[in-house]
């Protein structure tokens, strides 16, 4: 083959190439980084509104209608790119569409020329209009933000009732009744577990979760959160406390409320996948100056699938076994990024002899 022939058949490659993203509609961009000017396909055109022959100078056109709020997360993209941070400058953006409304586009680039000096002097890559689906994502985040809302403020009141019947304060209640009152308390206080996960979720993935982070009790924290999942048992389970033989106050620098709901998650996991007529040990200890909370089920253990995912988003097992239990999927998730936002670790192991162990850490410290 003739070097000519080559060129020639490379080139119609890569016509090839560029009619498949015109007609997918992607568009593609090249910037020379020393003049700062770029070349546009038709497609990066006619998703700004614009003519696909338009007579435009391309970067300054993308300047001029880049988000204000989104051209530093962009440039801050390239800058990781081109310091060798990251193999891809990837970013999503908006910009001004030519009839005045925002569309959002997905940018995908990486450096396509060096200068003699080895620095990158042309960015090449591709734009995406992704306006739908960011515009279906808001919708969802509204969505269940409202169906949220909307149901904790009466489950809390239902679940407020439920207690104060089952406690005894308004009298005795014939067995039957009262056994259907404890389980009525048990399922609308996994619901309201369910419809906390959603809220807390929702503000991680916005940023809006904060701690107010104190001097803590760890054996009281222990304590206090046996005696908040009474509720969840199944028949017959119960939790066994192993506490460190001192009688001294344990301290850990930690946010109660968020502290508790890790705990009370790890031991509704644990409660979930036990037996009923089970132990749940919830143990405490103190090892390497820090403070270890675990949490051990009689369970069959973490599936082999699940190995490096069980703190991912939405992750459950895909195991063939039939569980009465449903969830979302985010409650190890939450409580990975609850426990590291505190300055903690999380984790887990399964037991030689059965079940798996969830442990959550934090450093000791002396008040």
């Amino acid at each position: 083959m003739t070097q000519v022939t080559k060129l020639a058949t490379e080139n119609k490659k890569m016509i090839a190439a560029n009619t498949v993203l015109e007609d997918a509609g992607i568009g593609v961009f090249d910037l020379d980084l020393k003049s700062e000017t770029s070349q546009v396909s038709p497609a990066w055109k006619t998703m700004l509104g614009l003519s696909p022959d338009a007579p435009i100078a391309p970067q300054k056109e993308w300047l001029s209608r880049i988000h204000p709020e989104d051209l530093d997360r962009v440039r801050a993209a390239d800058k990781a790119l081109f310091e060798g941070k990251a193999p891809r400058s990837k970013a999503i953006f908006r910009v001004r569409h030519e009839e005045g409304h925002w569309v959002w586009l997905k940018s995908d680039a990486g450096i396509s020329e060096y200068d003699e000096d080895g620095k990158p002097s042309r960015l090449s890559g591709v734009h995406i209009d992704v306006t739908e689906q960011m515009d279906e994502e808001k919708a969802k985040d509204e969505f269940v933000a409202m169906i949220s809302h909307e149901l904790r403020t009466p489950l809390t009141s239902v679940l407020g009732a439920l207690k104060m019947a089952n406690s005894g304060k308004i009298g005795e209640l014939p067995g039957p009744i009262s056994n259907l009152l404890q389980l009525a308390q048990r399922n609308s206080n996994r619901l309201l577990h369910l419809v906390n996960e959603l809220l807390d979720f929702k503000s991680l993935e916005s940023g809006e979760l904060s701690y107010e982070l104190t001097h803590l009790d760890a054996r009281e924290a222990s304590s206090d959160a046996v005696l908040s999942m009474q509720g969840y048992l199944q028949d017959g389970q119960k939790i066994v406390q192993h506490l460190p033989e001192t009688d001294d106050p344990i301290w850990i620098n930690a946010d109660v409320n968020r502290l508790q709901q890790i705990l009370a998650n790890l031991l509704s996991n644990a409660a979930k996948f036990s037996p009923a007529e089970t132990a749940i040990e919830l143990g405490l200890e103190i090892k390497d100056g820090e403070i270890q909370f675990s949490v051990r089920d009689h369970g069959n253990g973490v599936p082999p699938e699940l190995e490096g995912r069980m703190f991912q988003r939405f992750t459950q097992a895909k195991s063939g076994e039939k569980r009465n239990f449903k969830s979302t999927g985010l409650g190890l998730s939450i409580c990975k990024q609850m426990t590291e936002g505190m300055g903690g670790a999380i984790g887990y192991f399964n037991n030689e002899d059965g079940g798996a162990t969830f442990w959550v850490k934090f450093p000791q410290i002396n008040p």
